[in-house]
């Protein structure tokens, strides 16, 4: 019988936190949620699955009912902080006097264990120990804890009693941990891929990918105004045939450094294709802000020396159109600014224009 409890509760940890993990990082990438929201909702969602734990109990030998609400309060105050957790902790606790009938002293001491869950978690979380000792720690504490306040309330019992509640608790806590533990490494991982999806392999800007995603977040987020600049190197294409493609590249990669150094860190620098790069910079609607910003850009352009593979140097200028948003709507805002762009070169290159 222990067996099979043991099988439904573990079922029930790996669906939570498989899904609750998906959940999470929409959640966490979703820039509307800010991260009080996110605590909160993480919190909420846990004591759920706390409610659920408290549903499937293991009977032991005593007549004792055990379950795993703490496991919840862990993960809630791991993943989330102390509003997490506290928020985890007071809907179990809630549910908690909901579900006894009648209220005792057991649906007392069930929530003064789950309190102290909550604290043990939150005060060894913020210690200087890595992931794994503290998580180990903490189940250490909480199985002693859990322990503590089961012999008040049933007195010394038989010692098999007490192994087999030690034992179903710490190996709870030990499945848990190895299921975020790989949680966690499937999140670095898939960060690591989507960042470098949207990266341009040879100048570390953002590739024709990562300005989609972000200038799609702009336009679903519509309140948000910003310049968008579209640039082109002047006669690229002579320095590709004159020193070789290897001088372009190395070439590619100064422009996209001078280009990173002449905005703003909170700027979205990408390169769409060849010589082509564009500039999204956000809460920059005046034409007057713009301009100082593309005169700014263009005056490094000019002053920077490129050097080549072989050491010799070359000047480059650049062509850039600029268009804003909202005062062209973001389904036209591209083409406005690639005219612009276009307008820039045939007055002469070395300059740019703006989008009518």
């Amino acid at each position: 019988m222990i067996i099979k409890d043991m099988f439904i509760n573990f079922c029930i940890i790996s669906t939570f936190l498989f899904f609750g993990n998906i959940v999470f990082r929409n959640w966490r990438s979703n820039p509307r949620i800010s991260p009080f929201v996110l605590s909160c909702l993480t919190g909420a969602f846990l004591g759920l699955f706390g409610i659920i734990q408290m549903h499937f109990t293991f009977k032991l030998d005593n007549g004792t009912l055990l379950d795993l609400r703490q496991i919840p309060i862990i993960v809630a105050t791991v993943l989330g902080g102390g509003i997490s957790g506290t928020i985890t902790t007071l809907i179990i606790s809630i549910a908690r006097l909901w579900l006894s009938a009648p209220i005792s002293i057991v649906s007392f001491l069930g929530i003064a264990n789950a309190c102290m869950t909550l604290l043990i978690t939150y005060l060894v979380f913020r210690t200087r120990q890595s992931f794994s000792r503290k998580w180990v720690i903490t189940s250490l504490i909480s199985t002693l804890n859990s322990l503590f306040f089961f012999l008040i309330w049933s007195g010394f019992t038989k010692e098999t009693t007490l192994i087999l509640f030690i034992l179903i608790l710490f190996s709870s806590f030990i499945f848990t941990y190895l299921l975020i533990e790989r949680l966690r490494r499937y999140n670095q991982l898939y960060d690591a891929m989507s960042q470098e999806v949207q990266l341009d392999f040879l100048t570390g800007l953002y590739n024709y990918r990562g300005f989609e995603m972000k200038y799609n977040q702009l336009s679903q987020e519509k309140h948000i105004p910003f310049a968008l600049f579209l640039l082109d190197i002047d006669h690229f294409k002579m320095i590709n045939d004159q020193y070789g493609h290897s001088a372009g590249d190395a070439v590619l990669v100064q422009f996209a450094e001078v280009l990173r150094r002449s905005v703003r860190v909170c700027d979205h620098c990408s390169r769409k294709g060849g010589e082509e790069f564009s500039l999204i910079l956000e809460h920059v609607e005046q034409q007057a802000e713009a301009i100082e910003w593309a005169e700014n850009i263009r005056k490094n352009i000019e002053k920077h020396t490129f050097v080549i593979p072989d050491g010799r140097q070359v000047s480059l200028t650049v062509s850039i159109g600029i268009g804003f948003y909202p005062l062209h709507p973001c389904d036209e805002l591209l083409d406005k600014t690639d005219d612009a762009l276009y307008q820039a070169k045939k007055a002469g290159r070395n300059q740019f224009c703006i989008a009518l």
